[in-house]
């Protein structure tokens, strides 16, 4: 139950054409798992948003999630994407925070996503996005029925 302070260290020149709201769930799912996995028996906990553009021709931007929290062991690395996974099996994890995030990154937003930690000096979870997202024509079509029926229902909600 020890305060987190969070710093955000995002550029306001960075502009992507993305899904807002696909990025906000990683944000908050990558700061929640910091919260709920990363600082036990700590007291100083931190957790750092940053972003930047890469130089590359293709536009991309590099957004990193950092905590100096206690670190994922090396056993867990190479599952903490599974779907399920989790160490708090039965006290509330779900193991589909960072299932989900993965999901969203490398589907939706067409990019990457890697993990740096070790025993004892945090995480740093890192997402190499495009700039401009991949068109998703089946969700713009799920979007536009959407606002269709939202027009053709009656405004008092009453049927």
């Amino acid at each position: 139950h020890s305060l987190v302070r969070i710093t955000i260290r995002i550029p306001d020149a960075i502009a992507m054409d993305s899904y807002p709201g696909a990025i906000e769930q990683i944000i908050s799912n990558l700061v929640e798992n910091a919260v709920v996995h990363a600082f036990d028996g700590r007291d100083q906990c931190r957790i750092e948003i940053a972003a930047e553009v890469t130089g590359d021709a293709q536009g991309h931007v590099i957004l990193s999630v950092a905590d100096n929290g206690n670190g994922i062991p090396a056993e867990h690395q190479n599952h903490i994407f599974d779907p399920f996974f989790t160490t708090r099996m039965g006290k509330g994890g779900s193991g589909l925070g960072l299932s989900t995030a993965y999901g969203l990154v490398t589907g939706m937003l067409g990019g990457r996503i890697s993990v740096d930690s070790a025993p004892g000096a945090g995480a740093r979870f890192t997402l190499d996005l495009p700039l401009t997202a991949p068109a998703h024509p089946e969700l713009e079509r799920a979007d536009e029925a959407t606002n269709r029926a939202s027009m053709l229902a009656p405004a008092d909600g009453m049927t």
